[in-house]
């Protein structure tokens, strides 16, 4: 019923427990797809130690390092299940997480997205962070879940949500340029409401993208090698998100309440949003 998807790049620091913490989830009925970008550490040794011999998990891989958009795609691109979680390889989560998930988005057929609270944890491990996500997507108005979107998005935590994989195949997924997590978020809140569990399962450590790039050049080329994403990244996303509207299953009505509504928001909460992440990155930057 549920693939988690688990794109992995040199990844050994934390990677047996960001394993571990889905083969010891009490939600038994899922597989683990690893996709690994070219690491050059132990990352796919650790892989395969954990896994023990476990058939819920596949290894896919690529002898070169494609980038993060194409990684997180490739694991969703060898998906089985109904419903669809990311997992980064340095977060982990509790062992109900994933039952609990499910519960949510069985309990609500119209629910596109079921996310937890999440907890935000440093290198050791320790809590820096509690986080009460909730975007307030729970309209049944597509104009008003893409206003909530827009205006209350703060980290892109529920990207990490279970996702109804039907529904995830067909958005534009993870794109190559800085920003598309939201944009995808955007797109799904199109799609149908969130449903939240009010409870921290969710340990996230800060992601690669922010912690080991202080450039908006330097997270480009993350996503992808060539870094072409990255030169305008806020037209990319603008484009993308209409794109986006265009593409979800509404009338020519609720099209165009959901283009004047995002045009109206975008641009304020777009220039807002940056300022923060320039200085998130200037105090990890020293």
């Amino acid at each position: 019923m549920v693939t988690i998807g688990l794109p992995v790049y040199n990844g050994e620091r934390f990677l047996e427990r960001s394993l571990r913490s889905v083969l010891e989830q009490t939600w038994t009925d899922l597989e683990l797809v690893v996709s690994d970008n070219g690491s050059t550490d132990r990352s796919m040794d650790i892989v395969r130690e954990v896994a023990g011999g476990d058939p819920r998990v596949t290894i896919v891989a690529s002898a070169t390092n494609r980038g993060a958009a194409w990684n997180y795609n490739n694991t969703l691109a060898n998906a089985r299940g109904r419903y669809f979680r990311w997992h980064a390889d340095d977060d982990w989560f509790e062992p109900t997480l994933i039952a609990k998930l499910v519960e949510a988005l069985e309990a609500d057929p119209d629910a596109v997205v079921a996310h937890s609270w999440t907890r935000f944890v440093d290198d050791d491990g320790a809590t820096t962070r509690e986080f009460p996500d909730d975007l307030g997507v729970d309209s049944p108005r597509a104009d008003q879940r893409l206003e909530r979107a827009v205006v209350n998005l703060t980290y892109c935590n529920p990207v990490f949500g279970l996702i109804r994989t039907d529904v995830l195949r067909g958005t534009a997924r993870i794109a190559s340029f800085p920003g598309s997590d939201a944009t995808l978020l955007y797109e799904l809140a199109l799609n149908g409401p969130f449903a939240v569990v009010p409870e921290l399962l969710y340990n996230r450590r800060p992601g690669n993208s922010i912690k080991t790039n202080n450039s908006m050049k330097a997270v480009a080329e993350w996503f992808s090698p060539t870094g072409s994403g990255g030169r305008f990244p806020a037209l990319a996303q603008f484009n993308e998100t209409i794109r986006a509207i265009r593409r979800a299953p509404l009338s020519p009505g609720e099209r165009a309440r959901c283009a004047a509504t995002f045009v109206r928001h975008w641009p304020i909460d777009y220039a807002r949003k940056s300022r923060r992440r320039a200085r998130r990155r200037r105090r990890r930057a020293g």
